[in-house]
């Protein structure tokens, strides 16, 4: 049975020890020291004068409201006894007589955050009082937030198995109330979303204690290769709408200013444009957008009312605003079967369990972007991120489970697999360099905010066949069933049904008659606002011009066309300004950092050669081996100052990259 003090759990009241964690690095602390003070608070609460790192375990739960793993423990208690702070003795710790600790001021500072927390539940718990959901307490509305934080992040151990929900997790409703409250109240409120933003890094912070290594967290990358899955390059390009694009682009900067290097394999760049070939058939008919699944790109692309004339220029400057978007697009390499030989058995896990398609693009390209990593490797086993070699990056749990298990069960590896999921990933490299991007954490709670909004796959489906049903009935015509799925109404109505049922599946009939009915009832609202403008304006002339009527209803028609073609080509320029600007600052970074380096390895270069030639040499057999062990001296230490040349020319880029975008006027 697994020890809960082995796992990160947090009790009632731990939310505020979690966000005392991201106080204390801000006030300096490291990774390991941020946790010492709790440890201190413990020992000076304890009865006993002797006590175990069980002890400890315990009492953090109990004061502080957080687990701890033994090994933490007994990393900070060896800190403890060096600092003077507690004593060991014949196998047990005791406080030390000879030091006088300071009263503690956890409980102050816990105080004066607990006070801050309560500020933003009770902005949460108004929130859901006007959204129906009344009579809850503040600790309820903090104890809803935190599971909600619990439920959408991703776990900091990478090898760790997916958290499943349980009894304790909010429902449906809760779910999407905390969501809409993140969205629409806390990210336009600062002194709510510096509350919040401590609760996220906190969390992070938090989980890195239970890592079998912390020195990992502040250890640099070592030359780790990043190969970007389909899915969230299609989300750094905008396919998926704003919140993705930015949470993306954080991700690649925060990855690359750990000096990872960020690539798209070219087998990537065929899957994409082949997806947008098949968009590109299927909007251009009523047909084709009916048999559009109800994914994120596909609503986007409809809500967005994207043409295939749109569709076919973004495949025509794919590669470029790939490169624009902060890749590397490099040719996968060619296979090595020593290096990949159980692609088979690898192929059969991911494949569809009902349809047994090996040969589903998909898939093939998951089991490509796989055997890319492992030829990158090319042998090299590691149980640690920073001397992995290569990874494959996704967002896809199914495919991170199913190749996980081929890993460790069907090639017997207990070193570290092939691929992570990019959010475990981001969180390693963020913890590493905290200051870069402070508001990180926070463009990725939007973006999973986002997420969370989107009615499930589920009720889409069920929605569109009882839209089938409707238009075979003729109650509704093929104009009106378009206009409906591309209106983003829909996705909010749908939601709002979803929320309002005990059982989120059993949607009925009446019910999505009801949405169908509010979604054409906006489009004949604002239709009838703009026939009464004009009925007021000719009210007078009403019988001269009725026959006219028909006429100008038909104008009324184009010009609304017109007017949401005008929206949709501002926001494609938009997307294509922003990422035309994110391309420029990192090709002058790129530029400006190369020439640094190329002056300071100039200045090396001729620093060695007057430093050999201005050491005497002498002629005898003694002289000559002297000076040639000088000589090889010399070159090695350049050679490793070159080295962490390149190193810290990838870290200057990023930072010219993100100040350069500011000036060019880029979010």
């Amino acid at each position: 049975m697994t020890n809960p003090h082995e796992m990160p759990t947090v009790r009632p009241g731990g939310l505020v020890t979690i966000a005392y964690l991201k106080a204390q690095l801000d006030s300096g602390s490291d990774h390991l020291g941020i946790f010492m003070p709790l440890i201190l608070d413990v020992i000076t609460q304890l009865q006993s004068r002797t006590f175990t790192t069980a002890d400890i375990q315990d009492g953090l739960g109990a004061t502080h409201g957080v687990a701890m793993p033994q090994q933490t423990i007994t990393t900070l208690l060896k800190r403890a006894i060096s600092k003077g702070y507690i004593v060991r003795e014949s196998g047990r710790y005791s406080k030390n007589p000879k030091h006088h600790a300071a009263p503690s001021a956890v409980a102050a500072d816990k105080l004066q955050i607990e006070q801050s927390q309560t500020r933003l539940a009770d902005a949460l718990r108004s929130h859901a009082e006007r959204r129906g959901l009344k009579g809850i307490s503040a600790d309820a509305a903090r104890d809803m937030l935190f599971r909600f934080l619990e439920v959408e992040q991703i776990a900091m151990l990478l090898s760790a198995p997916p958290r499943p929900r349980n009894a304790t997790d909010t429902s449906l409703r809760e779910h999407t109330i905390v969501a809409e409250f993140l969205q629409d109240v806390v990210k336009n409120d600062s002194a709510l979303l510096s509350v919040l933003r401590g609760m996220l890094e906190g969390l992070v912070l938090y989980q890195a204690a239970f890592l079998p290594d912390l020195a990992v967290v502040t250890r640099r990358f070592k030359n780790l290769l990043v190969v970007f899955d389909s899915n969230l390059v299609r989300q750094a390009l905008g396919y998926e709408g704003q919140a993705m694009r930015r949470l993306i682009r954080e991700t690649v900067d925060v990855l690359k200013a750990g000096a990872v290097h960020c690539v798209v394999l070219d087998k990537t760049i065929h899957e994409i444009r082949r997806i947008l070939s098949a968009y590109e058939t299927r909007l251009g008919t009523a047909q084709g957008r009916d048999s559009l699944k109800p994914v994120p790109m596909a609503r986007h692309f409809l809500t967005q009312r994207y043409s295939p004339s749109d569709v076919r220029e973004m495949s025509a400057l794919l590669e470029s605003e790939i490169g624009d978007a902060g890749f590397e697009i490099i040719k996968a390499p060619a296979r090595i079967p020593q290096y990949t030989a159980g692609e088979h058995a690898l192929t059969l896990r991911l494949a569809d369990p009902l349809t047994k398609d090996e040969l589903q693009p998909r898939v093939v390209h998951d089991v490509d972007c796989v055997a890319a990593v492992l030829t990158f490797r090319k042998g090299h086993r590691s149980m640690s991120i920073d001397d992995a070699v290569a990874v494959f990056a996704t967002a896809s749990p199914l495919v991170i489970q199913n190749t996980v298990t081929w890993w460790q069960e069907d090639e017997h590896e207990a070193a570290l697999p092939p691929l992570v999921h990019i959010r475990a990933l981001a969180n390693l490299a963020w913890l590493k360099k905290p200051l870069l991007s402070k508001d990180f954490k926070v463009y990725e709670l939007v973006a999973l905010c986002t997420a969370a909004l989107r009615p499930t796959h589920t009720t889409w489906d069920r929605f569109i066949r009882h839209l089938d049903s409707l238009q075979k009935s003729q109650k509704l015509n093929s104009d009106e069933k378009t206009a409906i799925l591309v209106s983003a109404l829909s996705d909010q109505l749908l939601r709002d049904a979803e929320t309002a049922q005990d059982d989120p599946t059993d949607i009925d009939a009446v019910t999505l008659d009801e949405v169908v009915d509010r979604v054409k009832a906006s489009y004949s609202a604002k239709a009838e606002q703009e026939r009464q403008m004009l009925a007021s304006e000719f009210e007078g002339k009403l019988d001269q011009y009725k026959a006219k009527l028909d006429e100008l209803e038909a104008r009324e028609r184009e010009a609304t066309a017109r007017a949401k073609q005008a929206e949709h080509t501002a926001a494609e320029e938009m997307r294509k300004r922003v990422l035309a600007i994110e391309g420029r600052a990192r090709r002058w970074a790129r530029r400006i950092s190369k020439v640094i380096q190329w002056l300071v390895t100039a200045f090396v270069a001729i620093g060695a050669v007057i430093l050999i030639f201005a050491h005497p040499f002498h002629t005898d057999w003694l002289g000559i081996v002297f000076g040639l062990a000088v000589v090889v001296f010399v070159v090695l230490e350049v050679a490793g100052i070159l080295k962490h040349l390149s190193d810290l020319r990838l870290s200057i880029e990023t930072r010219l990259a993100i100040v350069f975008r500011h000036w060019l006027g880029g979010d």
